[in-house]
């Protein structure tokens, strides 16, 4: 249940991604306030790719844990394994030419 957490977490972050957007564009839209709205830009940039990122692990470990239980049963146990043993090849070894 800990994707839960992280899920919760990345939506936020991606809300308060878009709300520096939306500030950034309001900064630059509304007056010559240019290295303000640049600056904001990239905070936004960070906080919203965090987010995504997030969510992107909150998904891979949800399919994880649903893929256990059916990875556990296709895998066969060692006392059903009986593969006929066969010797290592030997590799010959070449001689150095001085």
């Amino acid at each position: 249940m800990h994707f839960w957490s992280r899920e919760v977490v990345g939506w936020v972050l991606i809300v308060v991604g878009l709300c520096l957007f939306y500030r950034c564009y309001s900064l630059l839209a509304g007056g010559h306030y240019i290295l303000e709205g640049g600056t904001l830009a990239v905070v936004g940039i960070v906080v919203f790719r965090g987010g995504i990122h997030l969510l992107k692990i909150a998904v891979a470990a949800r399919v994880c844990l649903q893929a256990q239980p059916s990875l556990e049963e296709a895998r066969p146990s060692a006392s059903r394994i009986n593969l006929p043993r066969r010797p290592i090849p030997q590799v010959p070894q070449q001689r150095r030419q001085a």
